[in-house]
């Protein structure tokens, strides 16, 4: 068995194959294993090794470079090979036999030592018999004669000591030794016979080489040949040192170090100090991370002995080292990544905490004091805080001042938590650089002022401040006007969190939102804004959803409008609300268009200030005509107006004034008209019912592929098919494939569990303007401004699901839930809402889905059912999965 010497030129990288030249296989097949194309660079695949357990060697070289040396050397080599197997005299292939003796090197096959090779005997001629009729005289056919062999160079070259037993058969003064150069060598004629180790030792190696063990001369001393006697002494020292490790994973790394930098075994003694079993976790990583091209103090002892400590099992050890060498390659020192590793990971998964240690920037000094105060003011809840600072502490300039001069021990868990959030500038917020550095910039300018403000609050009222603050910074792109608006807007953020405001979050972003879209006049004027429009605006958002609609409304008409948004909300802030709740419902490309068609109506493009008042009123009086509105006017103006009264100058003023004050309000009725003819023109419903006022309101919000199926059901509802959707063929489909669900009782409100006195009933809802109301009803993210409302859609027009509503003796609905019916014939129980119903209440939900399963003749879908469950999107285009409900022992509180 043979294996090739490193040609010259060839560096060694990681990864590969084992493979040797043995017997008669081609040369090309062994040299070239596999070939691995990456652009301009190939992979070939060469032994190392005769061990089939021992990772290989990859030599990587440019394709222009391999192409030259390697594949021009296989071809002469394969020749050479091949007619070393066919040879009869030795003189036809002496020279070929030299080229491979000095181009590969033999690998014995054991201990005991082989037996000479033999002549073959040559193949005696076929004997003309009556079974070989041919063979007669005076036939054409000829049996072929098979070549005389005479040599069996395969086989001696296989193995040294069978070679030197050639070279002592041989007659050296005929055929001479060959050199590399292929010229004869004349020191060898007349003298001693030569073996293969006095050969090598003239040629590469010396007499002390010969002496070495023969598994360091297999695998670390042809790398070493050229090298001092230093380095090879070292590499016999290490691998000594790692217990001279005769087969197996850790010689094979210790030799591929070796073959990819000889200068490297410093990288490697790093690793002796390591338990036995992480040793090779070490190797291998810095060997995939080629670490070895580094200089070896960038890690010293005391650093690698504490990843050890640090480490619970040999899976956090690698993961540790992994990242740690990443990031070193990155030029990210090992003790900013130490200190990482030491702060806890929060309740994320290992994997994911793992990747936050990965980092492109260091910072000299990370305030780890200054943590740990800031993790105690967090709380358990906060841990995952930890990591993010550290790599803000890099990343931000000037972050860990922030964790320095914060009075952590004057802050409430939330408040601390989410004064974080307000200075922590991530990639997800802004992705442009240039943009998040300046973010971070004006944030770090407001720290000061920012903490001033939020130490002078009581503590119950410190997270409402925090809360405000975030969303003011978050939602404001442009570095350049938040600079110019702080010094303004944070001094009333900390007013609005004062009596008599409430201390609960309530509309925080409602201030952004239009500050956002506003001038520096714009701010002066929310700044001086009186008291009752802010509590009109935290009244109006007590309800999240209420809340976002709110928002939407106000980012949009400040933007088309703000001099009339200001207008309003100072003069007439309550029926603002109103307005602009029913604004936020329109999507937002729709909204932004609707508002700047409104701007251009004569309602908004009217110069009123600069009209005469008679003049105005006249003109007011026409559009409320024209849009359906009520007039402002007083029935004395309106009877001026139309001849039947005559009033003095005097009245005239005054009415007139009176009917200018009532425009804001007037104009805002005539926003709602607009509105109202944008969202309910196709289906003319919102007069029917409370519901159906909601559907409407509910299409024109949602934005995506249930938008359509929506639109289907509320053009079909106004035609007059209720319940067409039912119906439709989907959903008989679905029926067809589960044939054990009784339609009769799952599609109807014929079960029914009563609570306690039996004032509070549950049941299955039937009436599908109402199904459309299960997240308005209890304020969840399926509701109305919700952030999941477009999955109310697929809770009405698929079969397989179902709301049951709990309704008290006046009919309004106290508690939800809804129920699906998966692929296995199940029914899944979704969470109750709202959470902070009573215990009774849930054990009545919970008997209710047992009293439903048991009509329909199916089992509960239950926690500990390990093949999950399947519940189709049938109608619907997409559907939030709630997740299935626990026990009642186990549910939400609150």
């Amino acid at each position: 068995m043979l294996r090739l010497r490193r040609p010259e030129g060839v560096q060694f990288a990681p990864g590969g194959t084992v493979e040797t030249l043995q017997g008669t296989q081609t040369l090309g097949t062994t040299l070239l294993l596999n070939l691995v194309r990456s652009r301009q660079r190939i992979n070939a695949w060469v032994s190392n090794s005769s061990s089939d357990d021992m990772p290989p060697l990859v030599v990587s070289l440019p394709l222009d470079e391999l192409t030259k040396t390697i594949f021009p050397r296989r071809d002469a080599l394969l020749a050479d090979w091949q007619a070393l197997g066919g040879a009869s005299d030795v003189g036809d292939v002496w020279p070929a036999f030299w080229r491979v003796f000095w181009a590969t090197l033999s690998e014995a096959q054991g201990d005991a030592p082989a037996a000479m090779p033999h002549r073959a005997a040559p193949q005696a001629s076929p004997v003309a018999t009556a079974a070989h009729p041919r063979a007669f005289r005076g036939t054409k056919f000829r049996p072929p004669k098979l070549a005389l062999v005479e040599l069996d160079l395969h086989a001696w070259m296989a193995d040294d000591r069978l070679l030197d037993g050639f070279f002592a058969r041989h007659d050296f003064t005929r055929w001479p030794v060959l050199g590399p150069d292929g010229q004869p060598s004349p020191a060898d004629v007349g003298q001693v016979t030569p073996t293969v180790a006095t050969l090598l030792a003239r040629q590469d190696l010396s007499d002390d080489d010969l002496h070495l063990p023969l598994v360091f001369r297999r695998h670390f001393l042809w790398l070493l040949r050229t090298k001092p006697a230093d380095d090879r002494i070292a590499w016999l020292s290490l691998w000594r040192a790692f217990g001279a490790p005769l087969k197996g994973e850790l010689l094979a790394m210790l030799a591929r170090l070796c073959a990819l930098d000889t200068a490297a075994h410093k990288w490697a003694e790093l690793a002796l100090i390591l338990p036995h079993t992480r040793q090779s976790l070490f190797l291998s990583r810095m060997l995939r991370r080629r670490s070895y091209k580094l200089p070896a103090t960038y890690l010293n002892d005391g650093q690698l002995s504490a990843f050890d400590a640090i480490s619970n099992d040999d899976a956090s050890f690698d993961a540790f080292i992994d990242v740690a060498l990443d990031n070193l390659n990155r030029g990210v020192n090992i003790a900013y990544t130490l200190i990482g590793c030491r702060l806890p990971s929060g309740s994320c998964s290992f994997k994911t905490s793992t990747r936050e240690l990965t980092a492109t920037s260091q910072c000299k000094e990370v305030p780890v004091m200054d943590i740990e105060r800031m993790l105690t003011s967090v709380g358990d809840a906060g841990t995952h805080w930890a990591r993010r600072v550290w790599q803000s502490c890099a990343e931000q300039p000037g972050f860990a001042r922030i964790l320095s001069e914060t009075e952590w021990e004057s802050l409430t868990n939330e408040a601390a938590d989410r004064w974080l959030s307000v200075f922590y500038v991530s990639e997800w917020s802004f992705e442009v650089p240039a943009v998040r550095a300046a973010q971070w910039r004006v944030r770090l300018a407001m720290f000061p002022e920012l903490q001033c403000q939020l130490l002078t609050l009581p503590r119950e009222r410190q997270e409402k401040f925090v809360c405000m603050l975030y969303h003011y910074v978050s939602g404001w792109d442009d570095p350049v006007t938040l600079q110019r608006s702080w010094p303004v807007l944070v001094p009333l953020q900390a007013r609005l969190c004062r009596p008599p405001f409430s201390a609960r979050a309530a509309g925080e972003f409602g201030l952004s939102g239009m500050a956002v879209n506003l001038t520096a006049a714009g701010w002066q004027q929310l700044a001086v804004m009186p008291e009752r429009s802010w509590l009109a605006i935290e009244r109006a958002c007590r309800r999240d959803n209420n809340a976002t609609l709110i928002r939407y409304g106000l980012n949009g008409v400040t933007e088309a409008l703000p001099d009339f948004a200001l207008r309003s909300l100072t003069y007439v802030p309550k029926r603002l609300m109103r307005s602009m709740s029913l604004i936020g419902c329109l999507e937002y490309n729709a909204r932004r268009r609707f508002l700047h068609q409104a701007a251009s109506t004569p309602w908004f493009a009217n110069k009123w200030a600069g009209m005469e008042a008679i003049d105005a009123c006249q003109r007011i009086l026409a559009l409320c005509v024209e849009y359906g509105v009520d007039s402002p006017l007083p029935r004395r103006l309106r009877e001026h107006l139309a001849g039947t009264v005559k009033l003095t100058m005097a009245q005239l003023a005054r009415h007139c004034g009176i009917t200018l004050a009532r425009l804001p309000s007037t104009q805002l009725a005539a926003l709602d008209a607009m509105v109202w003819r944008h969202i309910d023109g196709p289906f003319k419903l919102r007069t029917q019912s409370t519901a159906a006022h909601h559907a409407v309101r509910l299409h024109a919000s949602i934005d995506g592929g249930n938008k359509k199926t929506l639109r289907r059901f509320l053009l079909g509802y106004a035609q007059g098919g209720v319940h067409t959707y039912l119906d439709h063929p989907l959903n008989r489909e679905w029926y067809a494939r589960h044939p054990r669900i009784n339609a009769a009782v799952w599609g109807t409100n014929s079960v029914r569990e009563p609570v306690g006195d039996g004032a509070i009933k549950i049941a299955i809802e039937t009436d599908p303007m109402e199904i459309l109301m299960l997240g308005s009803y209890v304020g969840s993210c399926l509701g109305l401004g919700g952030l999941c409302q477009y999955s109310t859609v697929a809770c009405l027009v698929d079969a397989n699901k179902q709301v049951a509503y709990a309704r008290d003796a006046t009919g309004r609905v106290v508690a939800r839930q809804l129920l699906a019916i998966d692929e296995r014939d199940r029914l899944v129980c979704f969470a109750v809402y709202p959470y902070t119903i009573d215990a009774a209440l849930r054990l009545a939900f919970k008997q209710f889905d047992e009293a439903l399963a048991s009509a329909l003749a199916l089992d509960i879908y239950r926690d500990d059912d390990a093949d999950g469950y399947e519940v189709k999107i049938i109608m619907a285009m997409e559907w939030w999965d709630d997740g299935q409900w626990h026990t009642v022992e186990d549910a939400p509180k609150g």
